[in-house]
């Protein structure tokens, strides 16, 4: 067993956990922030969003969701997506790599 804690507060993005088939990524948008440059990009890996505070509007090819805790996402690799945060946010990745 393997207890993982991350960083806190503003312009946090790490990876709590990295073997070469699952990361487990840590993040935080501060209220406006925009993932990617504002473009669609791609994603690295399977992989589960996962919002523990906050709103994020989840953009991809076919629109936008929002996403909030208790409403997470699931992506296939390559599947277009950025992120732009409604309120100060902190999410969770998985990413799961099944090459």
């Amino acid at each position: 067993m393997e207890f993982l804690t991350g960083a806190t507060g503003a312009g946090v993005h790490e990876h709590l956990f990295n073997i070469p088939s699952q990361i487990v990524g840590h993040r935080t948008l501060a209220k406006g922030e925009i993932t990617g440059k504002g473009k669609l990009h791609p994603a690295p890996a399977h992989g589960v969003v996962i919002p523990v505070k906050g709103r994020i509007k989840f953009n991809h090819a076919d629109g936008s969701e929002e996403i909030y805790p208790g409403r997470a996402v699931v992506m296939e690799r390559g599947e277009l997506h950025s992120m732009e945060a409604l309120e100060d946010s902190e999410l969770m990745m998985v990413l799961s790599r099944f090459d």
